[in-house]
């Protein structure tokens, strides 16, 4: 398994990037999205670049353009905003001895927002409008990324029938610590995963500085590895059959293939 997330698609999105990253289509599946990018430059950048010529400094700006699947019968279209900057990179990938700067893009939103997890197995609708909040959300703000993420846990968790408050008590609901907890007496491999996605999550929520992109992948690989554990039928299928044929061990005997 492991193929639902692709977190290098996010880290080149993420840049700076001279040359604009390949994104299969999410919609068809077939082909590369292509970019029509407009870059510029706002007044107050230009009024920084003008006072900081002197200083050294290299202009910046703002872009937004298109991203196009370019198969007629699909069409699949998404709007991109971001930064821009000057990147120092080697002449022969500039052009020129005399031009050495690369244009470096930094990619804020894309609506409607890629997918963040590519799942071929059913998961609950409620779930998937979480983690597809959380895409829209995740290269401008990872920490309010890691918040929805988290809540999606607790998602997850209602949909598996974890209780939500102590016996005989709803004067106050369990941390979500707790009911993953409780998660592992049903599936604890899945607990696991989320337990280490919900301590990432924490860290989003309480931390004042902005939590790194890197470090929220790493958490977002977890929860995506909990999402196949939970709602893969081929893990439950695997797992029946490896305890089927081991049960058998020396006994076991070739069947035809149907």
């Amino acid at each position: 398994m492991g193929g639902s997330f692709d977190r290098r698609k996010f880290e080149a999105l993420a840049g700076p990037f001279s040359e604009w990253p390949s994104l299969l289509c999410p919609q068809c599946g077939q082909i590369t999205l292509e970019s029509d990018i407009v870059s510029f430059q706002s007044v107050a950048s230009l009024s920084l670049g003008e006072i900081s010529e002197e200083d050294g400094a290299d202009p910046s700006g703002y872009f937004y353009g298109e991203l196009k699947c370019p198969r007629m019968p699909c069409g699949n279209r998404h709007v991109v905003v971001g930064e821009w900057g000057l990147d120092w990179g080697p002449a022969s990938i500039a052009g020129t001895e005399n031009d050495p700067y690369l244009f470096g893009y930094t990619v804020k939103h894309i609506l409607p927002e890629l997918p963040l997890v590519d799942t071929s197995f059913s998961v609950p609708e409620e779930l998937m409008v979480m983690i597809n909040s959380a895409s829209a959300v995740l290269l401008a703000d990872p920490s309010a990324a890691a918040n929805r993420i988290r809540s999606a846990i607790d998602c997850l968790l209602d949909d598996k029938g974890v209780r939500k408050y102590p016996p005989n008590s709803r004067k106050s609901k369990l941390t979500t610590h707790k009911r993953i907890e409780l998660f592992k007496a049903k599936n604890s491999a899945a607990a696991d995963q989320l337990m280490a996605m919900k301590w990432i999550g924490n860290v989003g929520s309480h931390e004042s500085d902005l939590i790194p992109l890197a470090f929220l992948l790493d958490g977002i690989e977890h929860f995506a590895r909990a999402l196949e554990l939970v709602y893969d039928p081929r893990e439950r299928d695997l797992t029946k059959r490896a305890a089927l044929i081991n049960r058998k061990g020396r006994n076991l005997k070739i069947t035809k293939s149907r």
